[in-house]
C-alpha cells in the first residue's frame, strides 16, 4: 500500500504545516521561564514542604519513621535498646568498609574479618534476644534482616577471596 502526502492532509487535525507548529527551542524555554517567573511574582507566598529530618536520609530514625526524641512520645526501653544496637551495627559496617579500603594489606583484612564476625555475632544476639521483633517492630525487623543478609553476603565474598591483600 502506498501512502500519498495528499492523503495525510485529511487525517491531520489542523492544516498548519509541521514547521509552524513547533516553536524554536531557544524561545520556547525563554517564554516558559518568563511565565513561571511572572506567576511566582504575582502569587501569594505558599507554604513550603517540611524539611527532611536532620542527618539526611541515611539516619536510622528516617529508616524507621521515628522523629527526634523530643517530638515523639517516649520510646519504650526495649525499642530504645534495639535501636542503639542497630546504630552500633551501622557504625561497625562503616569500620568494616574502612578496613577494606586500608592500605596495609593483610593486617587490614584481618581487622575487617574480625569486625565482620563481630557484626554477625551482634545480629544473631539481637535476633535471639528479640524473637517477636517482627510483630512488635516490623520496621526494625526489616533493618535487622537486611544487616543479617549483608553480613552473610560479605562473609561469602570474603571466604571466596574477593578481597585480597
Amino acid at each position: 500500500m502506498k501512502i500519498h502526502p495528499d492523503q495525510l492532509e485529511g487525517v491531520r487535525p489542523d492544516s498548519a504545516p509541521q514547521t509552524n507548529r513547533v516553536k524554536p527551542p531557544s524561545t520556547a524555554f525563554g517564554d516558559l521561564l518568563n511565565q513561571e517567573v511572572a506567576k511566582t511574582g504575582t502569587d501569594a507566598p505558599k507554604t513550603s514542604a517540611p524539611l527532611p529530618p536532620p542527618g539526611g536520609l541515611g539516619t536510622l530514625s528516617a529508616l524507621m519513621g521515628v522523629g527526634a526524641v523530643e517530638s515523639v512520645a517516649p520510646v519504650q526501653k526495649a525499642e530504645s535498646t534495639i535501636v542503639d544496637k542497630v546504630d552500633n551495627l551501622l557504625d561497625k559496617w562503616d569500620q568494616y568498609a574502612q578496613n577494606l579500603q586500608g592500605t596495609s594489606g593483610s593486617a587490614d583484612l584481618k581487622k575487617a574479618y574480625g569486625v565482620l564476625q563481630d557484626i554477625d555475632g551482634t545480629v544473631q544476639q539481637l535476633k535471639g534476644e528479640n524473637p517477636d521483633l517482627a510483630q512488635a517492630h516490623p520496621a526494625l525487623q526489616g533493618v535487622v534482616s537486611e544487616l543479617e543478609v549483608m553480613a552473610v553476603t560479605e562473609r561469602i565474598k570474603f571466604n571466596r577471596g574477593d578481597y585480597t591483600a
